[in-house]
């Protein structure tokens, strides 16, 4: 498969729309999802053990992922009090993930340096919750029965063969495989929570795949390669009304599209920094998996969003039909492109659903990411860049910027 470039012959000058600020909030929660806590970071250096420096970010209570424990190091943390949660043997990225709880009464922090102080080598993180890149502006009060998106992107509409023959994953929410869009898809779906958890997120998982790779349903376009295989990763679980997915879910979700042979996977949701997250990823990128992740939706003062953070993620921000910023957006120079992801109307469990957010962005940079590899680019994340940089175009300042980044790329497959 074969892709043209795009020029946008109207320039128009932007300013970008500047919207409230959703600030992190720094909580600890317990199993079901009430808050017990607060905890405020700091930077403990740069050992393997310390608590990942200068970050705000919601975590799991009572538990910590430690990495490649040796069977000496588990037992001596139990004859301490820690348990085993969870031991996972990742073969894809190469390593064990092992979830353990915390002793009772004992903090996060108190729990890490008494592990530092007896396995200094150890690599230990807290066990991060993980958002959706989804937001609820909307412009409009109305599913609007025009998708704009695929004009603005410059894709247009495609039959149901583009995308035959590539391989695409996501890491979301539930994805309902019964939808009319969905069913009888190339449509692979794997749940990674633990076995009691109530999956959720549905409006949200659902759509991007859809919008990856669905059929056209009642008139709408359909997704952007309909004749793509797509392995869909479920992180996200339903707490006291709250979607919630951590950061042990997610890497076991890298392992399992590593392991499928995915070469491009969507991740719209963010996260915090985070030591593990950051060898997750590494050894994904090794293995030749490229991750194109949503911004964020915290606000233009928020820190960067993981994993879109990550220096070799493509992270992408939303612009609304009329090529301004979405209000809620992040910012900050890791961002690298700009994509439709305002008002956009999506197919949901429920029927359609206009959604915004940094989300329903990533979607068009990670088809796009794709035809590079089907055309045969190699998969390294620079080479790729350099290329989409060509098909952008510039938004707000001149270059590259922390707003839009290189722009709003445009693509049109030829299939």
């Amino acid at each position: 498969m074969r892709f043209l470039p795009l020029l946008l012959l109207l320039l128009c000058a932007l300013r970008p729309a500047v919207g409230e600020a959703q600030g992190w909030t720094v909580l600890e929660y317990d199993s079901n999802g009430r808050v017990v806590g607060t905890r405020h970071n700091k930077d403990d250096g740069d050992g393997a053990n310390a608590v990942s420096g200068s970050r705000q970010q919601a975590i799991e209570a009572d538990a910590l992922l430690i990495v490649d424990p040796t069977a000496r190091q588990l037992a001596d943390l139990r004859q301490v009090g820690f348990q085993v949660l969870q031991n996972n043997v990742l073969e894809g990225v190469g390593f064990t993930l092992v979830e353990i709880a915390t002793p009772a009464g004992m903090s996060v922090p108190d729990a890490m340096e008494l592990i530092s102080n007896r396995f200094p080598s150890l690599l230990v993180e807290t066990n991060d919750l993980m958002d959706l890149s989804g937001g609820s502006y909307r412009q409009s009060q109305i599913a609007s029965p025009m998708d704009f998106t695929r004009d603005l992107s410059g894709w247009g509409e495609v039959p149901d063969s583009c995308g035959n023959g590539i391989v695409l994953g996501q890491i979301d929410g539930y994805v309902d495989t019964d939808h009319a869009a969905l069913r009888g898809k190339g449509l692979i779906y794997e749940s990674f929570l633990k076995p009691d958890r109530v999956p959720a997120a549905e409006d949200h998982g659902t759509a991007v795949a859809v919008m990856l790779i669905g059929r056209s349903v009642g008139g709408r376009a359909s997704g952007l390669l309909p004749g793509a295989k797509l392995f869909a990763a479920n992180i996200f679980e339903r707490r006291n009304g709250r979607d919630v997915g951590n950061l042990a879910a997610l890497v076991r979700a890298i392992d399992w599209l590593v392991t499928q042979g995915v070469r491009v996977a969507n991740l719209s949701i963010a996260g915090g920094d985070n030591k593990i997250m950051r060898l997750a990823i590494n050894r994904a990128l090794d293995k030749g998996l490229l991750l194109v992740a949503a911004a964020g939706n915290n606000g233009p003062n928020a820190p960067p969003a993981w994993p879109a953070a990550h220096p070799d993620s493509f992270a992408v921000t939303a612009i609304d039909k009329t090529m301004r910023l979405y209000p809620y957006a992040n910012r900050g120079d890791y961002i690298d492109f700009a994509a439709p992801g305002v008002d956009v109307p999506t197919q949901t469990p429920r029927g359609i659903k206009n959604q915004s957010g940094t989300s329903f962005a990533a979607p068009f940079v990670t088809a796009m990411v794709a035809l590079h590899l089907d055309a045969g680019f190699e998969p390294k994340p620079e080479l790729i860049r350099r290329s989409l940089q060509r098909y952008s175009m510039d938004l707000g300042s001149t270059g590259k910027d922390d707003v839009y980044g290189w722009g709003l790329v445009r693509l049109r497959p030829s299939c």
